[in-house]
């Protein structure tokens, strides 16, 4: 392998990892972290950082994660045929979103009828539906924890359908987004499908213009002026979460990345992003068993009547949850993986071609 190739791979790893992290971070702060502020007797100037934190990185969190996923995705979209990329693409992703949608729909009414003894929480998802028609429904509308799967196999569909009307496929894009971002389109799942489709399509088809705006090049000011300026306009309007200031956030996230291999070692991240499907699909289910036990015992204990657990509690919790969580993600992926086991995590017809080492685009 060039150090070409090798410095690419890298780079890709180390935004995945640290997409998947703030995925992560947002599910533990949102609502469960959020929803004990009112408890603390200190420490809350950093949790209210945590939360303001998670809603400053809304530009950059699933934008860069769809940008590389469709950067990843250009091979199979351009080059491979149907019959290659139909099973290994498209059915594997609905595959893994039904399945592990229904794993931690499964799982969570365990934890809270285990722990609290009933439904935890109201939310429109389908990791907490109430009937099994209630989750096919939400599952279906992508109101689920699991989406970004759903996500990406109809993004996958609809680029290899129209691989040749680019340009069109860009404008709907954009017309999406825009009605996603105003929720003209009703329900959150269907509006997230419908926002970052033009950051699968900006990875699949305009990778190469993306990264050569992430350098730091004469020729890059006009454009970045040109993308800060429409940014402002859209703050200004109220649109906070432009699909400009996105594109800002997905180009100085890529040109971090870059920088971060060329000068430290960032094994560690990209070992997190060569695992992020795992990650993906089993963290959820340990942030309400750790999270709810956590809280739950605290609230117990009065422990947040305490300053200096509060404080703990305001500065650390995220951190921690997001740390045991995702390395318990791993962990339960490494015991599974194996056997009937593999089949949680790639379409079992996959398995054999896995195997005999033929490549899966």
């Amino acid at each position: 392998m060039n150090n070409t190739r090798r410095e690419e791979i890298l780079w890709v790893n180390t935004l995945k990892g640290a997409c998947i992290l703030l995925v992560v971070l947002y599910h533990t702060v949102l609502p469960g972290f959020e929803s004990t502020l009112k408890y603390l007797s200190a420490g809350m100037i950093p949790a209210e950082i945590w939360v303001q934190f998670n809603t400053v990185l809304s530009p950059l969190r699933m934008p860069a994660f769809f940008f590389v996923s469709g950067l990843l995705a250009a091979n199979g979209i351009l080059n491979r045929p149907w019959k290659q990329v139909f099973t290994s693409r498209i059915t594997n992703l609905f595959y893994l979103y039904i399945l592990w949608g229904f794993i931690q729909w499964w799982s969570i009414i365990g934890i809270s009828s285990g722990i609290t003894g009933q439904r935890i929480s109201q939310n429109l998802n389908a990791a907490y539906a109430g009937s099994l028609f209630e989750f096919l429904k939400l599952t279906f509308l992508a109101m689920s924890t699991s989406w970004y799967l759903y996500g990406l196999g109809i993004y996958f569909l609809c680029a290899k359908l129209f691989h040749k009307q680019k340009v069109a496929l860009l404008v709907i894009a954009v017309a999406l987004n825009y009605l996603a971002v105003e929720k003209i389109i009703p329900y959150w799942g269907p509006q997230s499908v419908a926002q970052y489709f033009l950051f699968f399509l900006l990875g699949a088809f305009w990778s190469q213009t993306m990264l050569r705006l992430s350098e730091w090049r004469r020729e890059n000011i006009l454009p970045w002026a040109a993308l800060a300026a429409l940014s402002g306009i859209h703050i200004i309007f109220g649109l906070d979460k432009s699909l400009f200031l996105c594109i800002i956030a997905v180009l100085v996230s890529v040109a971090a990345c870059r920088w971060l291999n060329a000068h430290f070692n960032m094994s560690f991240m990209n070992w997190i992003g060569r695992n992020t499907l795992q990650i993906y699909v089993i963290h959820r289910i340990f942030i309400e068993f750790f999270g709810m036990s956590a809280i739950l015992f605290a609230l117990h204990h009065h422990l947040f009547e305490q300053a200096w657990f509060s404080v703990l509690w305001a500065c650390f919790y995220p951190l921690a949850i997001v740390g045991v969580c995702s390395l318990c993600s791993v962990a339960v992926w490494s015991l599974t993986n194996r056997g009937l086991g593999k089949s949680l995590f790639i379409f079992p017809t996959l398995i054999g071609l896995k195997k005999k080492g033929q490549q899966v685009a």
